[in-house]
């Protein structure tokens, strides 16, 4: 009979009810190709965490960064993070302005509540980000929105997004105090969701080499770290002409302070001065001649959305006019860049523009053009060119003045 009851004893005292499964268990404890879905949940189930993502461009002249450093409350689905672009003097000039079109000039503050983005630079009010101000914006918003809550953390657009839709193939390397690291592959164009929205749709095809993500998840099973090597990223770009400069791509994300107290309230909850982005804000596209705008108040670090405001108070930029292009020729000709029909309609614009808005050098020389335009083709029905065969080129563009700096 104690020989029946001993196996039973002992595996009951194994299954005590004071005894907990060990650290990680319930990551660690899964198939490997299940692993990153569960740290992702085991990560969301500390409630809080603080977290810094980075963008780095490496150029001969030194590196920039882009940098969102704050924190998280999963249970809420709120966020708050300072966003700054870091450079040296000696960075291209050219290619920082590029950087600038997704992180505006100077330092800004960007929270999430939901679907809700809201967005401070310097001392003005919140711009709060809704889904239907999104929509009626357009998708210069994307920059923004892109950074709405998400399914695996309250602040989008990183490598946090990314790492639960890697699939682990080989087992991770165990370091001594029990965490574990990764190398898995994923697809540029996956990778590519982590540029800038103005770079992110450079490269029709991302080519077939995989980009290297590298994840470190903590002892508990909880993401610690992702870091990516984007070179076959930036590879592409270089072959549509952009970035030329930049010779290092490389994203990075940390976590830490997992389950701290963390300032990740919306703003509206915390009594501060909300303005509705969807009320304030007008696509420059829509702007008549004469009007004036702010650009970098629009948190957007773009033209395309702006301002308006009453042309005696300070503003960035007055609006020559709204123009057209409708062009037909025979055959089909070699065109060039669509672009430039669009700047010979500014130029009537800004000939017809009055006088005195160029008095007293408040403008500087010439003008912007925002705007596309595209080409089509009809061959006629014998299919011989040139004989019925039209190209057309239509289009809209904005033609504007901008303040002399």
């Amino acid at each position: 009979m104690i020989t029946l009851l001993l196996p039973v004893l002992i595996g009951t005292a194994g299954c005590g009810a004071g005894e907990k499964a060990p650290a990680g268990e319930a990551v660690y404890g899964q198939p490997l190709a299940e692993q990153f879905q569960a740290a992702t949940d085991a990560t969301r189930e500390e409630g809080t965490a603080a977290f810094v993502s980075t963008l780095t461009y490496g150029t001969a002249g030194g590196d920039a960064v882009q940098r969102a450093r704050g924190s998280q409350d999963y249970e809420r689905g709120t966020a708050r993070a300072d966003l700054d672009l870091d450079a040296p003097r000696t960075f291209p000039k050219g290619t920082l302005e590029l950087l600038r079109g997704s992180a505006p000039e100077g330092k800004q503050v960007l929270a999430t509540a939901d679907d809700d983005v809201y967005v401070r630079s310097g001392s003005s009010a919140w711009l709060k980000f809704t889904p239907e101000a999104v929509s009626k914006l357009g998708e210069a918003t994307g920059e923004v929105a892109g950074h709405a809550a998400g399914d695996a953390a309250p602040y989008s657009g990183t490598l946090a997004d990314l790492v639960p839709r890697a699939i682990p193939r080989e087992a991770p390397e165990r370091r001594a105090d029990g965490s574990r690291v990764y190398r898995v592959d994923l697809l540029p164009e996956v990778a590519a969701e982590l540029l800038p929205r103005h770079l992110r749709g450079a490269g029709e095809a991302w080519g077939a080499k995989s980009v290297g993500l590298t994840v470190k998840l903590d002892a508990d099973g909880r993401l610690a770290s992702a870091a990516a090597d984007l070179a076959p990223v930036l590879a592409a770009l270089h072959e549509k002409g952009l970035l030329i400069d930049v010779k290092r791509l490389r994203a990075a994300y940390g976590l830490a302070a997992f389950g701290e107290p963390v300032k990740a309230e919306g703003p509206a909850g915390g009594g501060e001065p909300v303005e509705d982005a969807g009320e304030v804000l007008a696509p420059v596209a829509t702007l008549k001649a004469g009007r004036c705008a702010i650009t970098g108040d629009a948190g957007l670090g773009t033209e395309e959305i702006v301002r308006p405001v009453d042309c005696a108070d300070r503003h960035d930029l007055r609006v020559l006019g709204q123009v057209e292009v409708d062009r037909v020729y025979p055959g089909q000709p070699e065109l060039g860049s669509n672009d430039r029909y669009g700047e010979e309609e500014c130029e009537r614009a800004d000939a017809a523009a009055p006088k005195d808005w160029r008095r007293g050098g408040r403008y500087a020389d010439g003008f912007r053009v925002q705007g596309e335009s595209e080409v089509s083709v009809s061959v006629a029905m014998d299919g011989e060119p040139g004989n019925g065969t039209e190209t057309t080129v239509t289009g809209s563009y904005t033609c504007y003045l901008t303040v002399a700096r």
